[in-house]
């Protein structure tokens, strides 16, 4: 017969939301000493390669803001 397994775990850090908001499920929460994290992904589109980078700056009041910034990288072939 199986045994069942007891899955347990203890979070030093703030942990990530459940949130409607997809940016949510990427980046951290606000903690002291966080300033800023970003992302940065390339995508092939029939232009060239799109650059999207997503950047969440905290604030000293415990909020965050939010930016995504799109750059369309020509092809040179």
């Amino acid at each position: 017969m199986k045994q069942e397994k007891t899955i347990s775990g203890t979070f030093t850090k703030s942990a990530r939301v459940i949130s409607d908001y997809a940016n949510d499920l990427i980046f951290e929460q606000p903690r002291e000493g966080l300033m800023s994290q970003e992302l940065v992904s390339y995508e092939n589109v029939n232009n060239g390669v799109k650059r999207t980078t997503v950047t969440r700056t905290f604030t000293s009041s415990g909020d965050y803001n939010d930016m995504t910034s799109i750059t369309i990288l020509p092809n040179t072939i």
